[in-house]
């Protein structure tokens, strides 16, 4: 049976109601043109987290024991950012998709390079100068091109997240050691944590400037410190990198 119940202003916004089907629940939130409907999705986790799926759709995955009060209260922390990142997506929706044609410019470590697609029998995919080389059968296929291309990300990422990762968790000034570093394509987010010692990254971060890249690692390592985004969460990672703000809106921008 479905209840709704309209909820205090949150983060200083006001219009939030809440649908609720037994363990299940739906967000509405409106501000004045704009709507974004939240999805709340319980699952065996121990933090919350936000994924931006569309521009006017979020999901926020939840703990199953956690309450509806801490839900709340980690939307209203929350809520600006969700904003911005929702009207970011909308006018990333006007931008033409990515192509995978010849002379098609696409971002490594946060600068944009021309593909130059070559015919051959040894596939390679390789940097020369400000070019992305790709050499392969078929480069008349943009399906192909786009795999050898995440594939190039995914092997450029395992040779330069490690040490990034290991410099950033200094950064920390305590004993927790650099935690197993596990590198693939994520649909929905740069990296994620598991608290027990365990970071995966997402393999397109290698599109990202260094310093963005930076910042998404020191984000997942304040994770083995703090489980929660909590104040001790964005103190902590404000003293190791105090101009994550910034940071990221960039990756919002790009995702």
């Amino acid at each position: 049976m479905e209840m709704l119940r309209s909820l205090r202003p949150v983060g200083g916004l006001v219009c939030l109601t809440r649908y609720e089907y037994g363990m299940l629940g739906k967000y509405a939130y409106y501000l004045s043109r704009e709507d974004i409907w939240f999805d709340v999705r319980r699952q065996q986790r121990k933090t919350l987290a936000i994924h931006i799926l569309s521009k006017n759709k979020v999901e926020i995955r939840a703990p199953l024991k956690c309450s509806w009060l801490e839900i709340e209260q980690f939307l209203g922390q929350k809520l600006s950012w969700i904003i911005n990142s929702a009207r970011t997506y909308r006018l990333e929706s006007l931008v033409p998709a990515l192509t995978y044609a010849s002379g098609s410019r696409h971002r490594f470590l946060g600068s944009f390079r021309p593909l130059v697609l070559v015919q051959g029998n040894q596939a390679y995919t390789s940097l020369d100068g400000d070019n992305i080389v790709i050499c392969c059968m078929r480069p008349s296929s943009e399906d192909l091109v786009r795999r050898r291309l995440h594939a190039w990300y995914r092997h450029e990422a395992e040779s330069y997240l490690p040490p990034r990762i290991a410099a950033i968790n200094l950064l920390f000034g305590d004993r927790i050691k650099v935690p197993n570093l596990s590198i693939r394509k994520m649909r929905a987010s740069w990296g994620s944590c598991d608290g027990r010692s365990n970071i995966r990254i997402n393999s397109l971060i290698m599109r990202e400037s260094p310093r963005a890249i930076d910042f998404v690692l020191a984000h997942e390592l304040c994770h083995l410190r703090y489980f929660q985004h909590d104040k001790g969460f964005y103190a902590r990672l404000s003293e190791v990198m105090p101009d994550w703000r910034e940071l990221e809106r960039q990756l919002t921008k790009w995702a």
